[in-house]
């Protein structure tokens, strides 16, 4: 993250939020709320659109035109115009293929939208049209592997994650009830979706969530039931992924219940945070060589942060705290800030080329 008063931008920039709304999920939401990010780092709310139950996972398309949301516990994702006023006009909601989906993701070509759907073990592919809705999914691809030994939350396969590769034209998907990262391959010409290989990783760890270094060699693997970081060297051309190093993100005196959850890298890439959901900290680690190292522990302001990202000036850590109904700005010196309140905070979404 970069210091303040460097060259970061201080325009306002559209940001959105997909918030717990069910009941069964202890949901306090209202589905999807809209902001401006301040050049002083606050959060200024401008408006709220009632979605689908439980939009619990956001992405916006290149040009900031669109923006698509899955919606947890059930089997749909809905697309949305963003208007130039920042708001988010429903154009109509698809069946996605499968049951639970939690993570999305559209291809390089912007010509589909790429769904892991974790109840029921597979990944879609549906069409995005002319006008920004959704087609009909085009592809279903179930993926293998032997559940894990965790013996409520690896029944079966639970694709948790989407990542393109930075330099090769594969797929990533971490995937939690099989302790395995997967290799995908997307044909953009007709949709269709190809598994091509699996990596078995720390058995009973559940892979989450995964970060790549720019030059696609190394990745960091949130392993979920086991509350590590996972790092591996990466081959570009097979798709492999070669564990060298494992580390708690949690204190040696803790011993309560936790399962991790976010993950991200600095651009610099010299620092990695992870955030835990029992705990209720985000852990920074040093990045040296490619190791972690110096880990030191930011308490939130909940126990569940579910989710992590960088805000859009590059300079602090955003937080959604699920269980506190508060998003926070963690300084790079772990001063936590609350910027915005809303129920459930579950993912935040804002234009990537306001990171460029």
């Amino acid at each position: 993250m970069e210091t303040p008063g460097s060259h970061a931008s201080t325009a306002p920039c559209r940001v959105y939020t997909g918030c717990r709304t069910s009941a069964a999920r202890g949901g306090r939401g209202t589905g999807i709320e809209t902001y401006d990010a301040l050049g002083d780092g606050r959060l200024r709310p401008l408006r709220h659109r009632n979605a689908a139950p439980n939009p619990s996972f956001l992405c916006l398309d290149r040009q900031a035109e669109h923006l698509y949301a899955v919606h947890g516990d059930g089997a749909t994702a809905s697309a949305f115009r963003i208007h130039q006023d920042g708001r988010p006009e429903p154009i109509g909601e698809r069946a996605c293929g499968g049951r639970n989906p939690v993570h999305l993701l559209i291809s390089r070509s912007g010509r589909w939208l790429l769904i892991s759907n974790f109840a029921s073990g597979n990944l879609a592919s549906l069409p995005i049209l002319a006008d920004g809705s959704l087609g009909e999914v085009a592809c279903s691809l179930p993926l293998p592997g032997e559940p894990g030994p965790h013996r409520t939350q690896q029944l079966c396969s639970h694709p948790h994650q989407l990542v393109y590769h930075p330099v090769a034209d594969w797929i990533a998907v971490p995937d939690k009830g099989v302790d395995a990262i997967h290799i995908v391959r997307l044909n953009e010409e007709t949709g269709a979706l190809e598994w091509c290989r699996s990596t078995g990783v720390a058995a009973g760890g559940g892979p989450r969530h995964l970060v790549f270094s720019r030059d696609g060699l190394f990745a960091w693997i949130v392993l979920e039931l086991s509350s590590q970081v996972l790092a591996a060297q990466v081959c570009a051309a097979s798709g492999t992924f070669a564990p060298f190093a494992r580390m708690s993100t949690l204190p040696s005196d803790y011993t309560g219940d936790n399962t991790a959850s976010g993950i991200v890298l600095t651009p610099e890439e010299d620092r990695l945070y992870v955030s835990n959901r029992g705990h209720g900290s985000v852990v920074q680690f040093a990045v040296q060589s490619r190791h972690l190292d110096q880990a030191v522990w930011h308490r939130t302001a909940g126990k569940v942060p579910r989710f992590v990202s960088l805000s859009p000036d590059r300079q602090a850590l955003w937080v959604a705290n699920e269980d506190a109904d508060v998003i926070e700005r963690l300084s790079a010196t772990g001063e936590a800030t609350a910027i915005a309140h809303t129920g459930s905070p579950v993912c935040i979404v804002f234009p990537t080329g306001v990171q460029e």
